[in-house]
């Protein structure tokens, strides 16, 4: 939907990217760096030695995207993600998304 890259870049490889995000677990909201990207795939490194698993939502704050996601590896405080979905939170977003959209407000 919203991918990272343009279309003709191979989903696979990834592309290095340095950025702030948040990681939005449950009710705990983990400030990350996002290190590299691809439209399926994310990699980020938590600033909080944390465990996280099962399904999530990680905020691009550059870009003003919240991608749905789910851990695929976790590493200590590196993660990576495997991305379902993406929505650009500058406009309107559904209601499951609104703390999403308040923390890129916040930045």
């Amino acid at each position: 939907m919203f991918g990272l890259f343009k279309r003709g870049e191979s989903a696979s490889s990834l592309k290095p990217i340095s950025g702030r995000g948040t990681v939005m677990t449950g009710q705990m909201d983990l400030p990350c760096r996002l290190k590299a990207a691809s439209d399926k795939r994310l990699e980020v490194a938590l600033e909080r030695g944390t465990g996280v698993s099962g399904a999530m939502i990680v905020v691009d704050h550059a870009r003003g995207l919240a991608m749905d996601v789910k851990v695929a590896q976790a590493k200590g405080a590196e993660v990576s993600f495997e991305i379902v979905r993406s929505h650009d939170l500058r406009g309107l977003v559904p209601a499951r998304l609104s703390r999403a959209r308040d923390v890129y407000n916040r930045r």
